[in-house]
């Protein structure tokens, strides 16, 4: 997925997520909006221990709301860019095991 996706995120955030991974243009798009459907089978996934990283249950992800989006990148990267995100006000998902996670 590439950064186009971000235009499925409500119309106030997209600019900010933009200018995010402006910051560091090597970094990919993983997830952004989910339906109430996919987001339950992410979450029932990750109560199984498929998943790598945590999923919340449906109706409590910012993802269903056009609020929160995924980053695949380094590790180093990411935690740089989740700082500078929670310097601007966004929370990062790397405070509670989810560094790919980004929200607002």
């Amino acid at each position: 997925m590439n950064s186009a996706a971000l235009n499925q995120l409500q119309p106030w955030l997209y600019p900010w997520a933009r200018w995010l991974i402006g910051q560091a243009p090597y970094v990919q798009v993983s997830s952004v909006y989910r339906t109430a459907q996919y987001q339950r089978q992410l979450y029932l996934a990750f109560l199984r221990g498929e998943s790598r990283y945590p999923a919340a249950p449906p109706g409590r992800s910012y993802h269903e709301y056009g609020r929160a989006f995924d980053l695949i990148g380094p590790p180093e990267v990411l935690q740089q860019l989740g700082e500078t995100w929670e310097a601007v006000g966004g929370r990062w998902g790397g405070r509670f095991g989810d560094p790919i996670h980004f929200e607002a």
